[in-house]
């Protein structure tokens, strides 16, 4: 097992969002009211986050969360499991709260959006008018 390590996340993001990005990604959250603790392994002790998802997720080996501290959101997960959680939860977590935000201030501007995929992979969003 590993030691715990925290990940920054972009500024001006609240725990809402970040729980938005990981519904959109079919994600199952355990928040409780306060914090809840991760497990911790033999070689260091667990650590309070105010969001957990369990060993396995995305084919992690200890189970991470998110927390808050000092206005900023930050990914706490396992040293071995960091690369992983990097390219395969923040960069699509990224791109899905970005779409959220695009959503909606479309949606506040009195646009519609359409999602289209790309044969390339990306995705692009059009905005049209209502």
């Amino acid at each position: 097992m590993s030691r715990y390590v925290h990940v920054d996340m972009p500024a001006q993001l609240d725990l809402d969002e970040v729980r938005a990005g990981l519904e959109a990604m079919k994600l199952t959250v355990q928040q409780a009211r306060g914090r809840v603790m991760l497990e911790g392994s033999i070689e260091c002790s667990g650590e309070p986050v105010d969001l957990r998802l369990p060993a396995g997720t995305l084919d992690t080996v200890e189970d991470f969360g998110f927390v808050l501290e000092q206005g900023q959101v930050r990914l706490v997960c396992g040293e071995l499991d960091r690369t992983l959680l990097e390219q395969n939860l923040l960069t699509p977590m990224r791109a899905a709260l970005a779409e959220g935000r695009v959503r909606q201030a479309a949606d506040e501007a009195g646009l519609e959006v359409e999602a289209v995929e790309q044969t390339e992979g990306g995705r692009r969003l059009v905005l049209r008018r209502r």
